[in-house]
């Protein structure tokens, strides 16, 4: 396991500017927005952590406004049977715990087996906000910087419009 100490070498190595502050840990999307009003202005993300049929595995980041059917996106992609993943999956492939997902923790995934999902619309924001591996603090970062980070850790990404996805 990475801890947050190599985490935030990582993101300086890859030149990523970075702020983290620390707050009450959430554990919903709602208690995210609730911290979010005591940092600075940001772009709230929420994360699902997913599997399909062929057990390959999805983390979809996207704004927190935006609206993602299950059903929808596994025809789109296509992901049969797509479904939240289990604690033990997300144990297991990122090493955090529920409530803590972040593509942060792809610094966890040696195997390089989750698909990253990035929301087109993060990228309207200047600045977004992620968990840096725990839920008790956000790390403020650009949507380009966390995409640097994504592909320095040999993950695949593809970035979608979900308001595209037909329903």
């Amino acid at each position: 396991m990475n801890t947050k100490e190599l985490l935030f070498k990582k993101l300086e190595k890859l030149s990523i500017k970075s702020e983290t502050f620390s707050h009450q840990p959430v554990f919903t999307c709602d208690e995210a927005l609730e911290a979010k009003e005591l940092l600075p202005e940001h772009g709230p993300i929420k994360n699902l952590f997913l599997k399909d049929k062929k057990k390959q595995f999805l983390l979809i980041c996207a704004l927190h406004s935006t609206q993602i059917q299950l059903k929808a996106l596994a025809k789109f992609l296509p992901a049969p049977e797509l479904r939240f993943a289990g604690p033990e999956d997300l144990l297991k492939h990122l090493d955090v715990l529920p409530g803590s997902v972040t593509p942060l923790a792809l610094i966890n995934d040696a195997g390089h087996v989750v698909n990253i999902i990035l929301d087109e619309q993060i990228f309207e924001h200047k600045i977004i906000g992620v968990h840096p591996l725990s839920n008790d603090a956000t790390t403020l970062l650009t949507p380009h910087d966390l995409l640097t980070f994504i592909k320095a850790c040999d993950n695949p990404v593809r970035i979608i419009d979900f308001r595209t996805v037909p329903i």
